[in-house]
């Protein structure tokens, strides 16, 4: 049974969110921080965690090793372990981007609390929400994760399950999942923590909040298809689309048939062999037969019902649904 204080991104409630002033903390050189707790329904104050909607993995993940001219972007992996879940339009991820945009709206109405007044007016906010364009120069949004790990071996402590396996997957490294897992092959859902809130040293400044990835729940999908509706052909054949087994069920079926069909006509034979000058009464019986056979084959008529779309929420930014290459932040 999944823990009480783990709640749904929907029932997420910000208004319970509290957050004190950012302060010199020993974990960090160039921040300041405050631990943000929530109030949960039974009364428990603690850490804010939040379960996301399964959703499709067809864009997004991790940012590049390198860039388009081979060039090596991050100095060490581990500061790769850090996922970009784009929006696509289906209801649960509308919803998703709407209570993020909801926690970036109180961020910036208490930004006073967090920054302190003095130096409130120097520092803007690093969107929950981040923004890129694709190659034809669309904009597409995303929410920004990171997975926990360790501080001495640098590997990745998040807990990774395959949906129906209870037991978690080993999984270490950025390469390592790479190398298990394939873009377009599976959906995912989250299981985060809002874990700080934070505000640069430098003047002026940047300030916001961040949320690491405590599990990781992954899907497998054969039947996957891309942001413009495509199907994902890669994904098809990860497993045997030969039809050999669905030949082999439907000709025994059609043999089973047969037999019986033979049998049927030897005992007709049979019958018909042995039938006597009561054809009369036969005749009647088979009469009343037909009358209660058309009775019974009276069929109702089902009504269809009209389903009508949900009218979207509106939100400051739409995402849009093509797919894209996505450049690293």
């Amino acid at each position: 049974m999944a823990n009480k204080n783990i709640l749904a991104y929907n029932d997420v409630d910000f208004s319970q969110l509290m957050i004190e002033e950012v302060k010199e903390n020993e974990y960090s050189k160039y921040q300041l921080l405050s631990l943000p707790k929530y109030k949960y329904p039974n009364g428990v104050i603690a850490m804010l965690y939040m379960k996301t909607p399964m959703m499709n993995y067809t864009i997004g993940g991790f940012p590049p090793a390198k860039d388009k001219d081979g060039n090596e972007l991050f100095k060490d992996e581990y500061e790769r372990a850090k996922w970009r879940c784009y929006m696509g339009d289906t209801p649960e991820e509308q919803a998703l981007y709407k209570k993020m945009i909801e926690l970036q709206n109180k961020l910036t109405n208490d930004k006073e609390s967090i920054i302190g007044k003095s130096n409130a007016k120097k520092f803007d906010l690093e969107n929950i929400i981040g923004e890129t364009t694709n190659k034809e120069g669309e904009a597409m949004y995303y929410i920004r994760f990171n997975f926990r790990t360790d501080m001495t071996s640098k590997n990745i402590t998040t807990n990774f399950f395959e949906s129906g396996n209870p037991d978690p997957i080993s999984i270490k490294t950025v390469s390592e999942f790479e190398s298990k897992y394939r873009r377009g092959t599976f959906r995912y859902r989250m299981i985060v923590s809002l874990n700080k809130i934070w505000r640069q040293k430098k003047l002026p400044g940047k300030y916001g909040a961040s949320f690491k990835i405590e599990q990781m729940q992954i899907e497998m999908r054969d039947d996957i298809t891309d942001m413009n509706g495509n199907i994902n052909m890669k994904s098809m054949f990860m497993k045997s689309q030969f039809d050999d087994e669905d030949e082999l069920v439907e000709k025994t079926s059609k043999m089973k048939v047969s037999k019986k069909e033979d049998v049927k006509e030897d005992v007709d034979e049979e019958n018909d062999a042995e039938e006597t000058s009561d054809v009369e009464t036969s005749e009647k019986m088979k009469s009343k037969k037909v009358v209660k056979q058309e009775m019974e084959d009276e069929e109702e008529e089902d009504e269809d019902e009209e389903i009508k779309p949900t009218k979207k929420t509106a939100v400051k930014a739409k995402p849009i649904r093509k797919k894209a290459n996505v450049s690293t932040a």
